[in-house]
Order: C-alpha cells, then structure tokens, then sequence
C-alpha cells in the first residue's frame, strides 16, 4: 500500500474515533445516566463547553474541517442546554423598596480551621437566615453560647451521623418542624407572618454524595417529598442545602420544575468573594426560591486559605407579595 495513502486512512480513523468520543461526551452530559462516572463527568459540563470551545480553534488552526465543525456543534449544544437549566438572568434584578432578607449556607464539613475564625466569618456574613449542615454537638454548643444573641432564634436537628442540621435566625419562628424521607431530615421553618396571615417558608436540606444507582433514586425521592410539601403549604418559599449534585443535573432540574423554585446562581463562575480562581470548582450547594421573591445578590464565601465554605443570597419581595417580619 502506498504509504501516503496508508497515512490518510490512519488519520481518518482518528477523525473518526475522535468524532465519536466527541459526540458521546457532549451527549453524556444531557442525557446522563444513573451511573456514577457519568454523573461525575455531566458535573463538568460548563468546564467541558469550554474545553469543546478550545477543542474547535484547534481544530482549526490545524486545518480539521470536520473536527472543527463537530467541536464548534457539540460547544453550541451544550451551550444551548446549560442556558435552559440555569438562571437565565444576565444581571441582577434592581434594588425596589420592597423588603430584603440575606440566607447563607454552610457546610462544616469544608471547613478545616478553628472555632473562632469560622465564627469570624459566619459573623462577617451579617446573614439574618444561616443554615449550618453536618454539624456536631460541639459545633452546636459553640453556636449556642457564641451567636444565641445575635441569632435568638435557632431551630436544629441532632443525631450521631451526617444528617445534623441547624438553623439560625434573626426572625422569629412561627413554624420549626422537621421533615422526613426515609431517614433523612429537613428543616422546615415558617416566619412570622404579616400579611393574610401566612408565612414565609424555608427548607433546609443535606443530601448525602450520591456513590451508586440506588443513591441517586433515594436522592430524587429526597427532592420529590420537598417539592410534594412546598406545593401543599402554598407559601412563598425558600430551600437552601448542600445536595451533593450539579445545577444541571437531572434530579435538580426535575425538582424545580415540580416545585416552581428559581436558582439564585447565574451560571458558571470560577471566581470567589476573595476573588480566587477556581476552575475545576463545581458547587453542589443551592437556594432556590419561589416567585414571591427576586434574587438580588448572590455569592460564594471562602475561607482565609481560600477554601470554598458557603454561598449567601440576598433576597427582595416581589411587589404585592408576603413579608416576613422581625
């Protein structure tokens, strides 16, 4: 055989293999199965459209029509999806003079320090709603002796494994319940009301990482009790929680339809409050919110060595809507 000839056909088995793995990546990360590998490279999928991206002007630059073309199709794609499944929002709603409230998120488990500069930071939040998850009843004195005057209000859940929570509040509880799928709790709490006498509503949830198929089913039915029990109340509502899975991901994207919940984040942003850069960063912590409120400001907190602690959301009534009241 000509070697020149032998040279073409080789180079066009690659384009083609290359094609084809290109293809089922950018496919994998829309339609993923329930397998945890997929799952873990679907969580990638805003690093994964810009890597299609660069993927293309290579390509180009060396004269690949066709992987040029299946690169530049599959970073569209993607870009098309990730669009649908994320807050569509270019900026942030104007500031009205409706009411505001700012609820943050922690996960202790990310943090590696001591008590006092966790506490410094929690402080320096100055959030009137913080949800605290995976906590210890060391971690629970703490925040009792610590902040029980600048949070009087404190509703918490107690057990020996992953699924403590707690959470407090500048606003006083009309309702401090708990929720429960199978084994796994939520916080349910309900604000003092001061319009048509209901209240606003905020769940707090931990989700353990799921490793295995049967993990991610018990994880849908963690979302579908949640969403079953914001539509009974009917009440403006928020839900804050680590859930160990990506925005994008189908178990999140059927729970906020089922429950008419909006994201507060905007899509991808490698950036932090500190301004450190994190490329690989992929958050599994979220607040939805109804409709009753608009999400004004939002960002990640880090920690003094740069390490990724939580994420606050300043949120503002919609006109006409309930208020919470201190």
């Amino acid at each position: 055989m000509n070697p020149k000839s032998l040279k073409s056909e080789r180079l066009q088995i690659m384009t083609t293999i290359t094609t084809l793995l290109l293809i089922v990546g950018a496919v994998m990360c829309v339609y993923t199965p329930d397998n945890f590998r997929w799952k873990w490279w679907a969580s990638y999928a805003s690093q994964i459209t810009i890597a299609y991206w660069l993927l293309g002007l290579l390509f180009l630059s060396l004269k690949n029509s066709r992987l040029t073309m299946v690169s530049f199709v599959c970073c569209a794609f993607l870009c098309i999806y990730l669009k649908s499944t994320t807050n569509p929002a270019l900026q942030s709603p104007a500031k009205t003079g409706e009411p505001t409230f700012t609820v943050a998120q922690f996960n202790l488990s990310a943090f590696t320090g001591d008590y006092t500069s966790f506490l410094k930071i929690l402080r320096n939040t100055n959030a009137d709603i913080i949800s605290v998850q995976e906590i210890t009843p060391d971690w629970n004195r703490v925040f009792d002796d610590s902040l029980g005057v600048t949070y009087p209000h404190q509703c918490d859940y107690q057990s020996l494994d992953i699924y403590s929570l707690k959470v407090m509040s500048k606003y006083s509880f009309a309702v401090c319940d708990t929720l429960f799928c199978g084994n796994v709790p939520s916080l349910v709490l309900g604000f003092k009301e001061k319009l048509n006498k209901k209240s606003v509503y905020i769940f707090s949830t931990y989700i353990a990482p799921p490793i295995y198929a049967s993990a991610f089913r018990q994880m849908q039915r963690q979302f579908d009790t949640i969403a079953f029990e914001i539509k009974k109340i009917n009440a403006p509502t928020i839900t804050v929680g680590d859930y160990n899975t990506h925005a994008s991901s189908s178990e999140i994207q059927i729970f906020r339809q089922s429950a008419h919940l909006n994201d507060s984040r905007r899509g991808y942003s490698p950036s932090q409050s500190d301004g450190h850069i994190s490329l690989l960063d992929v958050p599994t912590d979220h607040i939805f919110y109804s409709n009753d409120f608009n999400c004004i400001d939002f960002q990640t907190i880090s920690g003094f060595h740069s390490e990724r602690l939580g994420i606050l959301g300043r949120y503002q009534f919609v006109k006409d809507s309930l208020i919470v009241n201190k």
